[in-house]
């Protein structure tokens, strides 16, 4: 779901290594068989933000997000890696009348889990692109955001996150833009 998006790479980025890390948990060196799985998730969450640099700070809309995650996890004897895509439909509403409406508003996730060094690569690339409505529906201004994260880390206590002293390569970019 689309929370602020400085929480939104991490808490994907976390979603997706947990879930790498759990199934890699379940794989034994012993195991010789390559096990897929696939998963198709939705939920919606309702909840009051400003909208992400486009308008005031001060002023706060009811955001309704749904997301539709799927995708992939493959598991080998040495690796996990999870593969997807969350599909968010994101509507908010502002106490003027004012509200904003989401196109396209997806972010790719990618995320490899090996054993037995617990090294983790993951990925994720977003784009979201909203328009905001005048209360008569007339499209008055747009917030179009592009998010890439990159973590590389040995999770050396295995708890599946990566902690102080685990990273070893980070890279996240971010803009927004408002029209």
């Amino acid at each position: 779901m689309r929370h602020p998006l400085s929480v939104t790479a991490a808490r994907s980025l976390l979603a997706a290594v947990l879930t790498a890390s759990a199934a890699a948990a379940a794989v034994t060196p012993a195991a010789a068989e390559v096990l897929v799985d696939d998963f198709d998730v939705t939920r919606t969450d309702t909840f009051t933000v400003p909208l992400e640099g486009c308008l005031p700070a001060d002023l706060l809309g009811t955001a309704t997000v749904t997301e539709h995650s799927i995708g992939r996890v493959v598991q080998t004897p040495g690796a996990v890696v999870v593969k997807g895509v969350d599909l968010f439909d994101f509507r908010m509403t502002f106490p003027d009348g004012r509200y904003v409406d989401s196109g396209v508003d997806q972010e790719r996730f990618t995320a490899v889990f090996t054993e037995p060094r617990r090294i983790a690569v993951a990925s994720i690339d977003s784009r979201d692109e909203r328009t905001l409505h005048a209360p008569d529906g007339t499209p008055i201004g747009t917030l179009s955001i592009r998010e890439t994260y990159d973590v590389v880390y040995r999770d050396t206590n295995g708890n599946g996150e990566p902690d102080p002293g685990e990273i070893t390569t980070e890279r996240h970019r971010f803009r927004l833009t408002c029209g």
